[in-house]
């Protein structure tokens, strides 16, 4: 069991080291002045080195202690205290997540990384108390960080903390509220974003546009979904994709920013993103610059062939796997009936970059990090999104209800900053069977 500092027993060992810590400086003047004594046939210059290396003993000892008198003992947070204070709608709106789906996550990431690594509360408080030869020496140096830094810091609060960085709150605050130093919440943020959602070996969630190309009953799933919502007469459409730019840090004057392309389902999971164009380069070209693309092509006579396709604004080139609305159609014509439909069906992407850029409010503002954090960042908001939405997805419950009335500020706030108007493109391409297909549609 710990001893606390102020209790009897503590201020008697403190009092025997103090003595012993006086015994040995003495010892160590003693042999200093001796030292200097033997030194008395060299010349002054020699000795007045010697003494002021003594002198200069003294001074960094004396500071040493001075820093050690000014230490501040930290009581670490323990998160079923804080978590208790905060009621359900609180901890939606300070987290972004329920409380259900936050323990839910927690556990994820445990069964993910291994007990040893996340290091839950529960796991802390038996730690002290374990016998296990695997586990005694990772006891005895928790122990020791009690005594000098407060602590371990459990997985609760480092995800805790990383929630509420990503929501957009503080990192000097949030060092205060979780008792550890303001650089400390930055480590915690970076190691749990790298190491615990976007782990290459297990991420938090799989988002693989390949995999969902190669797997036809996933495929025909999602556009069973998107056939739903026009009464079956918009059939055939696997995902709804778009660019979306992310600024960071910027120049003096305009904007750095990152073109994030995603493609999504009609319930708002995200299906597949690439992080790596510039912000100024067009939705069309960095779609064509990913992976994904080069495998489409590959398999559109396979994907032409099944009746599937995704859909796009028309930023982008129509493709036999990519349907795009028709230029200047006539009210009440096939085509404006198809631009209707293809419109409806595509809403959901633009409504998957609302709530990803409402719930995280690390995005509201130009991210300041490295190039590769920014799109760790931005890669554990968009699997962060998916989590939630499969949690959501397996309790049936509604996303307007769950989220407008919780984050009606920050919604205000956030379609206040939006300025931006996204360009349209002018497209083209293998017009032959894609028309054809488009056609048929209308």
């Amino acid at each position: 069991m710990t001893r606390h500092r102020n209790s009897p027993a503590a201020k008697a060992n403190a009092r025997v080291h103090k003595r012993a810590k006086t015994v040995m400086q003495a010892m160590l003047s003693m042999k200093c002045l001796t030292d200097i004594v033997s030194l008395q046939d060299l010349d002054e210059s020699a000795l007045d080195e010697a003494l002021l290396g003594y002198m200069e003993k003294l001074r960094v000892s004396s500071e040493h202690r001075a820093r050690a008198a000014k230490r501040i003992f930290r009581q670490r947070k323990r998160w079923s205290d804080f978590s208790a204070k905060l009621t359900d709608r609180q901890f939606r709106r300070y987290f972004r997540m329920s409380r259900e789906c936050f323990y839910l996550l927690c556990r994820r990431i445990e069964e993910n990384v291994g007990e040893k690594a996340f290091k839950s509360e529960v796991f802390l408080d038996n730690l002290k108390y374990t016998r296990d030869p695997n586990l005694v020496r990772m006891s005895k140096l928790m122990r020791a960080h009690e005594n000098t830094t407060g602590g371990f810091i459990s997985g609760e609060i480092k995800l805790a903390l990383t929630l509420r960085l990503l929501a957009g709150g503080s990192y000097l605050d949030l060092s205060l509220l979780f008792e550890c130093g303001s650089s400390t919440a930055y480590e915690i943020f970076h190691k749990v974003i790298r190491e615990w959602i976007c782990s290459k070996d297990k991420p938090l969630v799989n988002i693989n546009g390949k995999d969902f190309i190669d797997d036809e009953e996933r495929m025909a799933a999602v556009a069973l979904e998107f056939a739903r919502s026009s009464a079956g007469l918009f059939s055939g459409c696997i995902g709804a994709i778009d660019g979306w730019v992310v600024k960071i840090k910027k120049p003096s004057q305009g904007f750095y920013g990152l073109n994030v392309v995603v493609i999504c389902d009609r319930k708002k999971r995200i299906l597949y993103r690439v992080i790596n164009s510039r912000g100024a380069e067009h939705d069309s070209t960095a779609f064509k610059n990913s992976s994904l693309y080069r495998k489409l092509m590959d398999d559109c006579d396979r994907l032409l062939e099944k009746g599937f396709h995704f859909i796009g604004d028309s930023a982008y080139a129509i493709r036999s796997f990519l349907l795009t609305p028709f230029d200047n159609a006539v009210h009440g014509t096939p085509e404006d009936n198809f631009n209707f439909f293809h419109s409806s069906s595509r809403i959901c992407i633009e409504c998957t970059f609302g709530e990803v850029d409402l719930r995280w409010g690390i995005l509201w503002s130009p991210l300041k990090f490295s190039l590769r954090n920014n799109i760790k960042v931005i890669d554990a908001c968009l699997m962060l999104h998916n989590f939630i939405v499969d949690h959501r997805e397996s309790l049936g419950e509604n996303v307007s209800s769950m989220e407008r009335d919780v984050f009606d500020d920050d919604c205000r706030r956030f379609m206040a900053s939006q300025t931006g108007i996204y360009s349209v493109g002018v497209h083209g391409g293998d017009g032959g069977a894609t028309a054809q297909r488009r056609e048929e549609l209308c």
